[in-house]
């Protein structure tokens, strides 16, 4: 099941057990969001009833194993972030790895292996302390391309309008030049610019599905309803 990139999707991340208990209840509601991301670092816990989750998802499911120079979870080595993917990648429509671990020798071959499987790779960076510059994450974006990388994700923090019309111009430019990327702020600014961003031509826009796992963020259902609001 894949997602239509050509749009602005919204993106709930799935972080917990209360997260996989939900989706999990007979009758459940099918979320409102576009994709589910399984934060596999996150769960891994939990990683059974993940797996579950993951195989009987009715929307389009993406997996990420972070990397904890990056906010992931668990403090995992390269090796074991490569085992979760594995594990998981036949049930992904998408797989979100770093720009950074892209670059690594650890991780070579890894897009070829997403691709294999019939996913789409997610080259991702993030600054959770400060605004980069505009020349640093167009550059970042450029490389996750040139890494292999269908999506560029940039996430960083977004305190001034003028750093958030920078990520505006990254993101219609990247979207002029027909490549796709996601792109979102944190902290004082971070739910407007989902907004707007979404509206630049951000093709994912990550909301939470009951607890925010980062600045800044809406509710994926929120995110949803004041999308197609404007």
């Amino acid at each position: 099941m894949k997602p239509d990139l050509s749009q602005a999707l919204v993106v709930a991340t799935v972080t917990q057990s209360a997260d996989l208990e939900a989706l999990a209840q007979p009758g459940a509601a099918v979320p409102a969001c576009d994709v589910l991301e399984y934060r596999l670092d996150d769960l891994l816990a939990h990683e059974a009833s993940a797996a579950a989750s993951i195989s009987t998802a009715r929307l389009p499911v993406l997996v990420t194993a972070r990397r904890p120079q990056e906010g992931g979870a668990n403090a995992l080595d390269d090796a074991a972030r490569l085992a979760l993917y594995r594990r998981h990648l036949a049930a992904a429509a998408l797989v979100d790895t770093e720009t950074a671990s892209l670059a690594s020798a650890a991780f070579a071959g890894f897009p070829e292996e997403v691709r294999a499987a019939g996913a789409v790779l997610v080259g991702s960076f993030h600054d959770f302390e400060r605004f980069p510059g505009r020349t640093i994450l167009a550059e970042t974006v450029a490389r996750a391309h040139e890494l292999g990388a269908e999506v560029a994700k940039i996430a960083v923090v977004v305190g001034t309008m003028s750093e958030l019309f920078a990520l505006v111009d990254i993101v219609e430019s990247t979207v002029a030049a027909g490549r796709r990327v996601s792109a979102m702020g944190m902290g004082p600014l971070g739910r407007l610019s989902r907004l707007v961003l979404a509206k630049a031509g951000s093709c994912l826009n990550y909301g939470y599905l009951q607890t925010p796992n980062a600045p800044g963020q809406w509710s994926a259902e929120q995110l949803r309803r004041r999308l197609g609001e404007i």
